[in-house]
């Protein structure tokens, strides 16, 4: 009886610490050829910033994953927090970026991820500016490979988010529409 117990109780601890388990990325890296894209897209002397961005309602800024708990794509920020500085960095990377310019905001409209058979992020942007109050939105689903134990599945999930960001800021940069956000 006492073996079926302490048993059990072993067994209750691993699964509580298991759920409390979290993953966090690495820093945003600027992608170049997105630098280059906006660069290329945008007049000359056109400057802009980048003002606020938000989440839909519904959409879930504090993913979890299996039982890991909460996904951290980057230490003390959320998804949407992410993106925003991650664009900004691009921007400012291109000699985009000017303090008064238009400021293009942000609204992330879906924040999904799947962490069975093969991986995927959907992650849908809509930007606009005062240059252009309806925007546009631009959608990417990342693809990447997964594993079966939930700590590697979920740290796939992580490891994955800066290129599915990278890939939805490459969409931003490249759409017809990106030069109209600088007016």
């Amino acid at each position: 009886m006492k073996t079926i117990m302490m048993s059990s109780v072993v067994a209750a601890s691993v699964l509580l610490l298991g759920a409390c388990e979290t993953t966090s990325s690495r820093p945003y890296k600027a992608s170049t050829s997105n630098i280059m894209a906006a660069q290329d897209a945008m007049p000359t002397n056109a400057k802009v910033t980048v003002g606020e961005f938000t989440a839909a309602e519904g959409i879930d800024t504090s993913p979890t994953c299996r039982a890991m708990g909460a996904l951290e794509v980057a230490p003390g920020q959320t998804p949407v927090e992410y993106i925003h500085d991650a664009f900004q960095e691009e921007l400012f990377a291109a000699g985009l970026i000017a303090s008064g310019a238009p400021a293009i905001s942000g609204e992330i409209t879906e924040l999904s991820f799947n962490s069975f058979g093969t991986g995927s992020w959907t992650v849908a942007l809509n930007v606009s500016s005062p240059s252009l109050p309806e925007g546009y939105t631009v959608t990417t689903e990342y693809d990447f490979k997964t594993s079966f134990s939930a700590i590697s599945a979920c740290q796939n999930v992580i490891d994955a988010f800066q290129p599915t960001v990278s890939d939805l800021l490459g969409k931003v940069v490249n759409d017809p529409q990106f030069p109209a956000l600088a007016g």
